[in-house]
């Protein structure tokens, strides 16, 4: 009986142990790496080419709130209000999509998927900025419902 009951314990606390590695793989901000070749811009911001890190600014309040900083996540560019981002199928890899705008603009990042979620982030223009990057572009500009700051520092 008593090595039934040592059985039973080595067995729990195996288990204990992959599950822990499994939910360790992700993060409960959902940081995000991403690599970007030319510039980018963000609402308010312009970023040149290089890494940067993508993460929820306080998962536990809110998770409207996106903060990107630079790869080693010492240097902030920015804290942006988003709206929920829906897709059919979730992302297999952590993904943006850019939105069209004019030809000598930077590339905009129109939204932002964390692996495995059908639910992202949609960042929030401000109106100035979203007629400004969709001027000569295809497709409508962007509309916000209120003037957005970011919070810039170098």
């Amino acid at each position: 009986m008593l090595r039934n009951a040592l059985r039973s314990a080595c067995a729990v606390a195996l288990l204990a142990c992959f599950i822990e590695g499994a939910a360790s793989a992700q993060t409960v901000d959902k940081r995000t790496v991403f690599t970007f070749s030319g510039p980018v811009a963000l609402p308010g911001v312009t970023l040149p080419a290089g890494q940067y890190l993508f993460r929820l600014a306080d998962p536990a309040s809110s998770r409207k709130v996106v903060q990107v900083l630079s790869a080693d996540g010492k240097t902030p560019y920015g804290m942006f209000f988003s709206l929920p981002a829906e897709r059919f199928e979730p992302a297999s890899t952590p993904e943006v999509q850019f939105m069209e705008t004019a030809s000598g603009m930077p590339a905009a990042i129109k939204a932002w998927w964390y692996a495995g979620e059908r639910n992202g982030y949609e960042f929030m223009y401000p109106k100035d900025q979203a007629r400004r990057l969709a001027q000569g572009a295809g497709q409508p500009e962007l509309k916000t419902q209120a003037r957005t700051t970011a919070t810039t520092s170098k």
